[in-house]
């Protein structure tokens, strides 16, 4: 493995993080909607900058996730990680192709991890309550940490798939 290669693979594994990290950041710019009560006329201006703030966070995660995981070339060669080094290879027998579906997999396994024993939680205090389903605020929550779940296991069951299409996207960008 060259030096080269093991930029890519970090800064694609770190874009792939950062991007399902930044998951949990929508649902709390939507709970904040909750706190302005039943006229938002009132408060406009406020609901305006939240929705500003919010499509500003999530342009900047869609900048992270194309920069680091489909224009991770790019981003070497403008930070120049490859150069410095005095050996030019890396003694490791194992392709960019396995180690990404070996990060996806992890990944995944981590958001899984993260999300179900919180949403287990969430539909514990839902059932203590005995509230209804509509009526109670940690209804959003559930949903959240339900998808959270199914995206970690979504990306443990089919590493191979998106790994395959960041390979193709990558290879796009390169024909551009």
């Amino acid at each position: 493995m060259t030096i080269r290669t093991f930029w890519t693979l970090f800064l694609k594994i770190l874009g792939i993080w950062l991007v399902l990290s930044g998951l949990t950041v929508i649902p709390q710019f939507i709970s904040a909607f909750t706190f302005f009560g039943d006229n938002p006329q009132e408060n406009l201006l406020v609901v305006i900058l939240v929705i500003v703030i919010m499509l500003l966070t999530v342009g900047l995660y869609f900048v992270v996730l194309k920069l680091l995981v489909f224009n991770s070339d790019r981003v070497i060669d403008k930070l120049k990680l490859d150069k410095g080094f005095g050996e030019e290879r890396l003694d490791l027998a194992i392709s960019l192709k396995t180690v990404l579906t070996i990060a996806t997999i992890v990944i995944g396994g981590l958001i899984f991890v993260d999300a179900l024993p919180m949403l287990g939680k969430q539909l514990f205090t839902l059932i203590q309550k005995k509230a209804l389903f509509v009526e109670n605020p940690q209804v959003s929550w559930i949903i959240f940490y339900a998808v959270k779940a199914l995206i970690g296991y979504f990306l443990m069951t089919n590493s191979q798939g998106i790994v395959g299409f960041i390979n193709r996207k990558t290879a796009n960008m390169d024909q551009l």
